[in-house]
């Protein structure tokens, strides 16, 4: 039985075995933040064309709309405060990586559309924090 995967699900998957991040990876190997490298990874798919092999460099790709807005709502604390330490802080770079996937999959390719999707983790947000305090 053959399974297709999802653009996201292909984005996630390359993510992570691109930077040898599992379930259980910690938010920093050394002095690498690796919620960075995830970022830096599909910065580099989308500005340097050939730096990966052509499946890995489409499937990276795919992530510049979900960065992008990740970069303006999470990094610019344009949404809930909440949302913004979990996407920070509360999450794994596993997590992270599952959630640029997710965005990709929820077709994310407006300003509109990523403030509406980061305010729907609003409760996900809240049952993290209230785990961890």
């Amino acid at each position: 039985m053959t399974t297709t995967q999802t653009a996201g699900q292909k984005l996630t998957a390359t993510l992570t075995s691109t930077l040898h991040i599992g379930s259980r990876t910690r938010n920093r190997r050394g002095r690498t933040n690796l919620r960075n490298e995830v970022i830096e990874t599909i910065q580099t798919a989308v500005t340097y064309p050939g730096y990966w092999t052509k499946d890995r460099q489409d499937a990276i790709a795919t992530g510049w709309t979900a960065v992008n807005a990740y970069r303006k709502h999470i990094e610019g604390a344009r949404v809930d405060t909440i949302v913004c330490w979990y996407v920070r802080e509360g999450m794994s770079p596993y997590q992270f990586a599952k959630l640029l996937g997710r965005m990709v999959d929820a077709g994310i390719t407006t300003v509109f559309e990523a403030e509406a999707f980061f305010s729907s983790l609003r409760d996900e947000a809240n049952a993290a924090y209230a785990k961890r305090y």
